[in-house]
């Protein structure tokens, strides 16, 4: 029988490089705790995944722990495959992995280990990401532009104490838009500036599970005083109660609470304060009479920032993997739906690049397009030069003519640039396409944009821009 091996899973990153095969398994529970964070909402991996402690190693097999019954449960239906697929993909050593309860885990583990979630002894430093897959979500972190200024703002306002309407303000919009980084930029500046105003975050799911387990003990004291202690009340998936009269009574009754003593509530949801259904009629009442603020889907340019800057980061830890301008704007057009299908995309491409292990191809990026997207429909020439039109205000005569006004060879350059970028056509192809210009010339066109985009932040925005309304004429069914 092999000798049982175990570990205290607090061992600090310190200390690893002499932990052997310990620092080894925590070092493989950080990478797959990194890529999950991409692919599971902020909320769900904070309760479920966060939470999970590896603690051993028995006879080869990695011990992960969850604290209790309930919480072992929702890993295994939600999450095991998925841990157990990373692991064996991660794990040089070639481990197996094994979730197990750790209120059953046997004495002698227990008594060596002690208890994997106290704050005693050194804790283990966190994944090199928060539970969004990138920075922390505070204000700095969070990428602002029209869809989503005023939102900022007025957490901005809640967060300083500094009036922002009525005491309850519902902040809506699709999902995957940034609603919860707002919101947990609010909760994070208030613990940073003032840790007497007490901010509650919970999700809908959180609040419902923690109102049964009261409803069962008959005693949902606890609850009651957590939320009404709040300055600020944040419930996250507001939409998540509808058709559940209990938990909406009880939510309700806490939502009065915390502002009849001059708190202030943020509900998160979906849709507007007139579109929402399965609510009972004070609870309806009151999301029609909170200050209403809608969060939107993000533009070109925001997009672009959004990938530039989760690139970036992880970049940052791994310094092979390298996005070119042109693989960011690809990206950027290959991928159609909110932030956070932007952010699969690149942690899906970080997946495919080793982890992080190599530095990106072409046709690393093209299968992560097709698997998020489907096929990426390529615009042809004409879409972008009808695009670029749109931007600049001159005639096509002038877009495709021998004139070499800088009025004229600008919107030119811009347009030969993402002729390149976004279609598989050829500098030969694309010179013939512009008055049978030299593949020369816009060899010469496509340096200069892409050379300009480090330091002059106009170009990027009238990339963005002509981006932008080829992606709407595509929509409109245009190619």
């Amino acid at each position: 029988m092999h000798r049982k091996r175990l570990f205290v899973s607090r061992v600090s990153k310190g200390n690893q490089d002499q932990a052997g095969g310990e620092a080894t398994g925590l070092r493989v529970w950080d990478d797959v705790q990194l890529v999950l964070a991409s692919r599971i909402a902020p909320e769900e991996f904070d309760r479920w995944i966060a939470e999970l402690r590896l603690v051993a190693e028995v006879d080869g097999e990695m011990l992960l722990a969850a604290k209790d019954r309930y919480a072992l449960d929702r890993a295994e239906t939600g999450y095991k495959r998925e841990i157990e697929r990373l692991w064996a993909a991660m794990d040089p050593l070639g481990r197996m992995i094994k979730l197990i309860c750790w209120r059953t885990v046997s004495d002698e583990i227990r008594d060596f280990i002690g208890d994997p979630w106290s704050d005693n002894g050194d804790p283990p430093e966190p994944p090199d990401v928060s539970s969004s897959a990138g920075p922390a979500m505070t204000f700095d972190t969070l990428v602002v532009g029209p869809s989503n200024q005023i939102a900022a703002e007025m957490a901005k306002r809640i967060a300083a104490g500094l009036p922002a309407g009525t005491p309850i303000t519902l902040m809506y919009g699709p999902q995957g838009t940034g609603k919860t980084h707002i919101v947990m930029a609010l909760k994070a500046a208030v613990t940073r500036s003032d840790a007497r105003r007490k901010v509650v975050y919970l999700t809908a799911e959180e609040f419902m599970s923690a109102y049964l387990d009261g409803v069962k003990a008959r005693d949902t004291g606890p609850l009651k005083r957590r939320l009404r202690e709040a300055a600020i009340l944040i419930v996250d998936d507001l939409h998540r109660i509808a058709g559940k009269p209990g938990t909406e009574n009880e939510l309700y009754q806490n939502i009065r609470e915390v502002t009849g003593n001059g708190g202030q509530v943020v509900l998160v949801g979906d849709t507007a304060p007139g579109e929402t259904v399965g609510f009972g009629q004070r609870l309806r009442s009151e999301i029609k009479g909170a200050t209403a603020v809608e969060i939107g889907l993000p533009d070109a340019a925001m997009r672009r920032e959004i990938l530039t800057r989760l690139a970036a980061f992880i970049t940052s830890s791994h310094p092979e993997f390298l996005l070119e301008d042109d693989m960011i704007q690809k990206l950027n057009s290959g991928i159609r739906g909110p932030g956070r299908e932007l952010n699969g995309a690149v942690w899906s491409l970080f997946t495919e690049a080793n982890f992080g292990q190599e530095t990106p191809t072409a046709e690393m990026l093209d299968r992560v397009i097709r698997r998020h997207s489907g096929e990426a429909r390529e615009p042809t020439m004409d879409v972008i030069k009808k695009a670029t039109l749109k931007v600049f205000p001159i005639a096509r005569a002038d877009l495709e003519g021998p004139s070499k006004m800088q009025a004229y060879v600008y919107p030119r350059q811009i347009a030969m640039y993402l002729c390149r970028t976004l279609t598989r056509k050829s500098f030969p192809q694309i010179g013939l396409a512009f008055g049978k210009r030299d593949h020369t010339t816009v060899l010469y066109a496509f340096r200069r944009i892409r050379d300009s985009l480090a330091t002059d932040p106009r170009v990027a925005e009238d990339l963005a821009r002509v981006e932008a309304v080829v992606i709407d004429m595509l929509d409109s069914g245009l190619s």
